[in-house]
């Protein structure tokens, strides 16, 4: 088994590497949650405090509109393919 000491030292240099800005906010932001749940606990925690991944969950607490899911169903519908997806993506890679 890898001793803690070591654990640690691998995870700092992996964060280390981390070039893009949003990976590394919400990498802090879970640390963040993960600490204040053990602070209520009193106890380590044992799970990530995230159960279910949301992508528009995400998208609104880092402040991005987002897409219109509304709207692009709309336009899906609007142009109304009649072809099977097979040979459209034959004709893409002609």
């Amino acid at each position: 088994m890898v001793p803690l000491s070591e654990k640690k030292l691998a995870f700092i240099r992996e964060v280390s590497g981390i070039e893009d800005e949003r990976t590394l906010a919400a990498l802090i932001e879970a640390y963040h949650e993960i600490i204040a749940l053990s602070k209520i606990n009193g106890k380590p925690a044992t799970r990530t405090p995230r159960r279910n991944f949301d992508a528009d969950a995400i998208r609104r607490r880092r402040g991005h509109a987002g897409h219109d899911k509304a709207k692009i169903m709309q336009l899906i519908h609007e142009m109304d393919v009649q072809e099977p997806l097979e040979q459209l993506l034959s004709q893409l890679t002609k």
